[in-house]
């Protein structure tokens, strides 16, 4: 067990998610009660109760800030250095497992992530070539129905067209096109680090059964912030432990 002045710190509530450790377990807490204390002092705990190593432990969060906060809570604790391999942001952990295997989703290891401004650039260049008007249409309104088609786990050919909405019919062969793009330019956007982990999973069972197989316990900080492609992210690497 990890350091019992960890666990003395912890309230009655505190201590008892701390302490369970087999099967799943939901935590529903207010702002400032302690959530990232439980977090970091179950994963501490896990380890020192021998229940898993470092490396088969998944944490994530929405931000680099709380991912950096949980990594020094949980080094402290265990008062050693090897850290957390498994602990970060949704997208820091995904771009990780999409450099272990770009091939799956026609890319290269050495693939660049692009910026907004790169983004709009790109859009831009599409509807030039496609004689789309983007005062009529903005660059920064077809991406964010790209990034919806994207958080609901959709590549260009696999959209349904919403047919009360009057510009999706033109957007669809745009994403088609960026999407080739970004291929082509051995490059993806922030929404794909997510989505191509995701089909690299589905459509990969060798793949999908190292990972769920290996991570023993799987942590998220925030749940109800997760949306439908993080959640089916989430589901899959906990195919095999549940």
């Amino acid at each position: 067990m990890v350091n019992s002045e960890y666990i003395k710190s912890l309230n009655k509530d505190q201590k008892e998610a701390v302490m369970h450790l087999d099967g799943p377990l939901l935590i529903v807490a207010g702002a400032g009660s302690g959530k990232t204390k439980v977090l970091t002092t179950r994963i501490a705990n896990i380890i020192k109760g021998g229940k898993a190593f470092p490396n088969q432990i998944l944490a994530v969060t929405f931000t680099n800030k709380a991912a950096k906060e949980m990594q020094f809570r949980v080094t402290k604790m265990l008062g050693s250095t090897a850290g957390l391999p498994w602990l970060g942001t949704f997208h820091s952990i995904c771009a990780k497992l999409l450099r272990k295997h770009a091939p799956a989703v026609n890319l290269n290891s050495n693939f660049t992530i692009i910026d907004t401004d790169d983004q709009v650039r790109l859009i831009k260049n599409i509807c030039k070539a496609e004689n789309i008007d983007v005062k009529q249409l903005a660059p920064k309104y077809i991406l964010a129905i790209i990034d919806k088609w994207k958080n609901r786990g959709f590549y260009p050919n696999e959209v349904t067209i919403n047919q009360k909405d009057i510009y999706e019919k033109t957007i669809l062969p745009i994403y088609k096109i960026y999407q080739q793009k970004l291929i082509d330019l051995n490059s993806c956007d922030f929404g794909d680090l997510i989505l191509h982990a995701v089909k690299i999973l589905e459509k990969n069972s060798d793949i999908r059964e190292i990972y769920s197989r290996n991570f023993r316990y799987i942590l998220v900080d925030e749940y109800q912030d997760t949306n439908f492609i993080q959640s089916k992210w989430l589901n899959l690497l906990a195919e095999k432990n549940k």
